[in-house]
């Protein structure tokens, strides 16, 4: 998966993929019924190295309510400012990391994924310079790192683990990458993106 083009097109001609059927039942069990999902989007950065894509993790800072030292893709709540979901994965891509994605380097989106903390999130796939210079805003992200595509989406890397909650059955994801565990909600979008990208 070494050329931009051929990932546009394996992943506009692959079939749409879906998240376990079981997660958004997770996430419901959490939720009061009558509670309104707020709009969300993250970013799935991608960086052309010589040895091919890295994708562009971040851990979350240990102070925060939700998720505190998760590791995630950079993203956030769209604002009224955010013409659409788009900006608003760029622009939260910025102001955590200080990477610049262009609306013309977004190469498509995955479905969008409630998450137990109200959100219902949608994952951009782009292209960033391998060039950028990191400038992390520590109110929101403790670090930054690098993990190559082909690993985080081969499906030997992903483990599973399945778990009973109120008497019903649900599959937890995760990749395990170094020191770092990715799992919960971004392991989800991994696990939909290798769907949509691995062969």
């Amino acid at each position: 998966m070494n050329n931009p083009s051929h990932i546009v097109t394996r992943f506009m001609l692959a079939p749409p993929a879906h998240y376990d059927s079981t997660h958004s039942v997770r996430v419901r069990s959490h939720l009061k019924p009558s509670l309104r999902l707020k709009q969300a989007a993250v970013l799935i950065p991608l960086v052309p190295r010589p040895e091919g894509f890295n994708v562009v993790f971040t851990s979350r800072a240990k102070h925060l309510k939700h998720h505190p030292g998760q590791v995630s893709f950079p993203g956030g709540r769209k604002e009224p400012q955010d013409v659409d979901l788009i900006d608003t994965a760029i622009r939260e891509t910025y102001e955590e990391t200080g990477i610049l994605c262009t609306r013309d380097n977004i190469i498509g989106h995955l479905p969008a994924l409630p998450t137990i903390s109200g959100y219902m999130v949608t994952p951009y796939l782009g292209l960033v310079s391998p060039h950028y210079r990191p400038e992390l805003d520590f109110n929101e992200v403790e670090e930054l790192f690098e993990a190559p595509l082909d690993y985080v989406l081969n499906p030997m890397n992903m483990r599973t683990q399945k778990v009973s909650i109120q008497g019903k059955g649900h599959n937890i994801y995760s990749v395990p990458y170094q020191k770092y565990a990715i799992w919960g909600a971004t392991a989800q979008m991994l696990k939909v993106l290798s769907k949509q990208l691995w062969y």
